[in-house]
């Protein structure tokens, strides 16, 4: 019975051709997606883009993908929420969640993504709780306590999400936060202008923002010595 559910879940279907079509998604993007699929969705898994995609595109296709061809598609797989980025180690070997189509759709106030999270947790104890309440959804340890800590990160910076109102923010990787926090903090956080207002009026939303259009990704435009002072660290 589970190999049935794993085939029928890997089936590729109209949807999915007119979410590509919808997202302007390159043919290399489109292909690493069906692949992903097959590898099997919902759960974390660390492909090697190199070596086990890009060998099977050169079977099939008579050539690899060019390096920057392979990033672009895994890019924008992110970007359009297919895959979840949990942890890069190198540009080609990351561990990604893959998202099933109807887990997309539609983007906010799903009800079947809020029963994930039954009560705003105020402390990691009852994120936990919210979480694994679920019973339609389970976690593993690693995940809710990646979810955790990036309640928590937030909290630290003065931006308090209810994850019932706000589940996006449970999307993004610990380290995807942390790089749209650090920029936040680089653009005024809570400050305020000379008229004594805040020049960001609406922190959740800004983060958010920041994270759906990848802003953070500025930061690779800083010092090195910038970005460690804006996440933080003592120089």
């Amino acid at each position: 019975m589970p190999e049935n559910n794993k085939l029928q879940n890997s089936q590729w279907t109209e949807q999915h051709d007119a979410f590509c079509l919808e997202n302007k998604l390159t043919p290399a993007a489109k292909l690493l997606w069906q692949w992903l699929i097959r590898q099997g969705m919902g759960e974390e898994i660390e492909p090697d883009l190199k070596e086990e995609f890009n060998h099977w595109v050169e079977k099939h296709r008579g050539k690899p993908y060019h390096r920057d061809t392979l990033k672009e598609a895994l890019q924008q797989l992110i970007n359009c929420r297919v895959v979840q980025l949990v942890k890069k180690f190198k540009w080609h070997i990351v561990r990604i969640i893959t998202r099933p189509l109807d887990w997309l759709k539609p983007r906010k106030n799903s009800p079947k993504r809020n029963q994930n999270c039954d009560s705003p947790p105020s402390n990691p104890q009852s994120a936990e709780q919210g979480f694994s309440s679920s019973s339609n959804t389970s976690f593993s340890e690693d995940q809710l306590l990646i979810m955790e800590s990036v309640l928590s990160e937030c909290e630290k910076e003065g931006i308090v999400f209810d994850p019932v109102q706000s589940p996006e923010i449970l999307e993004y990787s610990l380290e995807e936060v942390q790089y749209a926090l650090a920029l936040f903090k680089n653009r005024g956080g809570h400050q305020t202008d000379y008229r004594g207002k805040p020049r960001i009026r609406n922190p959740q939303g800004w983060l958010l923002t920041c994270l759906r259009k990848c802003w953070y990704r500025q930061a690779d435009q800083w010092s090195f010595g910038g970005l460690l002072a804006a996440l933080g660290f003592d120089l």
